[in-house]
């Protein structure tokens, strides 16, 4: 497997970057993880958009799904060019059946919602889920395929509950919204200590360091996660790519 990181930023996206979104590919095969602010363009810059396999989102605050509706339009075009001939599936994490529905399908993309306790078998890669810790609800993804394990945290707090999902992953890609010391409890995330932490008791083989805020020298983060984390650590950027 391989994973395109499109954006590190939390919130809102740096000038020219993006929120959150990762591209995952495995045999010719492309999901893409999230789809926040910028993720749209950046997307375009590695592959068209019709040859998009499936999204995953993991919850649906606005620097995780800003680019959706926008997405859904660019499938309305590509079905109309006869670009796309199958519906993109599009998996919403909590997503409720019943009631207001602000990402309905649309001709092109069809939008289906998952839980905690469903595994998604996509593409050859087997997605697993963990309800997190943050204000809107969110899963956490463990993506397997044979011996390859890639965890991306999506937006949580520290938990202990964390460690026995993360456990083994060739790959950590892990929120980091807050320096050493600060208090990310309180708003639904992690500080770089507490990645660290995390990283090390899970034994994971490398973290990166995502979900960047934009305030203080992010370049600290990844000295703050070594002091618990005797890993590989890389601090996110668009642009970079792993391969498990």
């Amino acid at each position: 497997m391989k994973i395109t990181i499109l954006g590190p930023w939390g919130a809102y996206p740096a000038a020219g970057g993006a929120t959150a979104g990762y591209l995952l590919e495995f045999n010719g095969n492309r999901v893409l993880l999230d789809c926040g602010s910028g993720v749209l363009s950046i997307l375009q810059n590695y592959m068209p958009l019709n040859e998009l396999g499936a999204v995953v989102i993991s919850h649906t605050h606005h620097d995780h799904v800003a680019d959706l509706g926008c997405l859904q339009y660019a499938c309305i075009i590509d079905t109309d060019l006869n670009k796309r001939t199958k519906a993109l599936p599009i998996y919403v994490a909590g997503l409720q059946p019943t009631g207001h529905n602000p990402y309905p399908s649309m001709e092109g993309s069809e939008v289906v919602p998952f839980f905690e306790n469903e595994i998604l078998h996509l593409h050859g890669m087997t997605f697993s889920f963990l309800k997190t810790f943050h204000g809107a609800y969110c899963l956490a993804m463990k993506i397997q395929s044979g011996s390859a394990t890639i965890v991306y945290t999506a937006d949580t707090y520290y938990d202990d509950s964390l460690i026995g999902f993360c456990a083994d992953a060739d790959l950590l890609i892990a929120e980091t919204s807050f320096y050493a010391g600060q208090d990310a409890k309180k708003y639904g995330h992690m500080n770089s200590e507490e990645v660290g932490h995390l990283a090390q008791m899970a034994k994971v083989k490398k973290v990166v360091l995502t979900h960047l805020p934009h305030f203080g020298d992010i370049a600290d983060f990844e000295d703050e996660v070594r002091v618990k984390f005797r890993g590989e650590v890389v601090l996110a950027a668009t642009g970079l790519q792993f391969e498990v």
